[in-house]
């Protein structure tokens, strides 16, 4: 019986050039390949999937795939995982100057890459995008920004800002937090010069790093290359509220992207955000309440698949039982 292929693919990609950090340029992407792929000439749909911050996989195997294909339970598709992991565990899959241009990478390489290389059936209509946590954001932003690309989003556990949610992430949620931060940047600094960047690349906070690289880069200070929106003064924190909202424009700003965007939002066959209600990161079912709110007041047609799982436990079987079959039905085949 035919079953399921898959390979891991290797690729030069120049999106990732030019960026401050080191970062390499050759990704590795996985494609799954549906069973009767290889004994026919049809051309089929893509599903693409962002896993999450320092994560590499969509939360289920090889087998699982191939059992939904073989029980017919969803059409036969094509499926990319496409990893966002970089030097410090993530890139959120945007542009930055400071990362690589993440978002080209996805959106212009990727697609390109795969529509050239298989038997793809090249439309939006029959291209969905998924991803888990900080790529549940990214499929999001990309679905928001490239309706002409991807014609449907199944987003999980995405990282999302309501009016609170950068205070109260873990970046940001307590004072000793922010000056054991302050404190982490001013011992690099006094380091020499060519031991600083590594020494950033290795801080314990990767992910409030990753995060300001991706959101508010300034490719005129480095090491850090971002710009951090706390300062001390006289043993006070001092806040920039400039920077505070490029860093709440990251996961937060989502009245004012949903005004801007409102006619991309409604080009898209579905939209769906999957969240457990025991999440451990507190600020994402509120934000994901706060992004649906926004969007039903906009009038944008959207689903919200709520469980009572927590960030991790429920992944696999959310993606099996709910984010393929959604793909199945919406995403057109020959």
């Amino acid at each position: 019986m035919p079953t399921v292929s898959f390979s891991t693919v290797k690729i030069e990609f120049a999106a990732l050039a030019k960026n401050l950090i080191g970062e390499k340029t050759e990704r590795t992407i996985d494609v799954y390949l549906p069973p009767t792929y290889d004994t026919s000439t049809e051309r089929y749909p893509v599903v693409y999937f962002l896993p999450g911050f320092e994560d590499r996989t969509m939360g289920v195997t090889f087998r699982d795939i191939a059992a939904l294909f073989q029980a017919g339970t969803i059409q036969e598709m094509i499926i990319v995982v496409v990893p966002g992991n970089n030097l410090l565990g993530g890139s959120f899959y945007v542009n930055s100057p400071a990362t690589g241009n993440w978002e080209d990478f996805v959106v212009r390489e990727v697609v390109g890459y795969v529509d050239s290389h298989y038997r793809t059936i090249a439309q939006a209509g029959s291209r969905g995008i998924s991803g888990h946590s900080m790529g549940g954001f990214g499929a999001l932003n990309l679905a928001m920004l490239h309706p002409d690309v991807f014609g449907a989003v199944y987003s999980l556990s995405p990282g999302l800002f309501d009016e609170n949610g950068l205070a109260n992430s873990q970046m940001f949620q307590s004072e000793e937090i922010i000056r054991s931060f302050l404190d982490a940047q001013k011992t690099i600094l006094a380091k020499p010069e060519d031991q600083q960047l590594t020494s950033m690349l290795s801080m314990r906070d990767n992910f409030t790093v990753a995060y300001g690289l991706a959101f508010a880069p300034d490719p005129q200070k480095p090491p850090f290359y971002f710009d951090y929106p706390y300062s001390e003064t006289n043993g006070n924190l001092v806040r920039d509220e400039m920077v505070w909202k490029r860093w709440n424009s990251g996961f937060g700003g989502i009245p004012e992207e949903i005004d801007q965007y409102k006619d991309n939002f409604l080009r898209l066959k579905g939209i769906t955000v999957d969240y457990g209600t025991n999440d451990e990161f507190a600020w994402i079912p509120q934000g994901c309440i706060y992004f649906d709110k926004q969007l039903t007041a906009a009038g944008i047609p959207h689903e919200m698949a709520v469980h009572n799982g927590n960030h991790q436990s429920s992944l696999g079987k959310r993606v099996l039982e709910h984010m393929l079959p959604f793909f199945s039905e919406l995403l057109v085949g020959e």
